[in-house]
This record gives structure tokens, sequence and C-alpha cells, in this order.
């Protein structure tokens, strides 16, 4: 599975975008109990949990958890970026 997310953190600076790969889900998967299958839907903390995961393995320097990212920037915006194709048969 395989997401990009738009990242602001409402600070001036400029909008990151990352996509999410195996180890990302693989990592949220471990650390959260769940699988991607499990039908419980998703939340704005598993989509803050994957931004920080993949910002943090492109070198960004982060606190440790993706929930101390969030209490220190708790204005943030996290969204999905949908890329689906909308005329896959053409």
């Amino acid at each position: 599975m395989k997401l990009k997310l738009r990242i602001d953190l409402q600070d001036g600076a400029p909008v990151q975008e990352v996509t999410t790969n195996m180890a990302c889900i693989c990592e949220w998967e471990r650390a959260e109990n769940r699988k991607i299958s499990d039908g419980k839907g998703l939340g704005y903390s598993d989509l803050v949990f994957w931004a920080h995961y993949m910002l943090r393995l492109g070198g960004e320097k982060l606190p440790l958890t993706s929930r101390e990212w969030v209490k220190q920037n708790p204005n943030m915006t996290i969204e999905a970026v949908d890329e689906t194709d909308p005329n896959r048969t053409g």
C-alpha cells in the first residue's frame, strides 16, 4: 500500500509530501498492533504516524514518537492525496 501524504505544519514552512512504503506500513502494524486489512478504518493518528515515520526516514530531525511530534505541532494538517487515475481504461 502506498499513500502520498501532504503535510502542512502551519508554521510558515513549505508544505511537504511523502509517500508511504512497505517498511512504513509494517512498522505501523507492529507499533499499533493493527493490520492494514483489519477493516477498522484509518484516522488522523495513523496519518500522523506514517508522515512522522517517512520524514524521519528521509533524515528530518523530529521527536522520537509521532505522538510527541503532533503535540509540538497541534495545528498541523495532513491529508492523503488521491492519485487514482480516473480513466484507467484509456
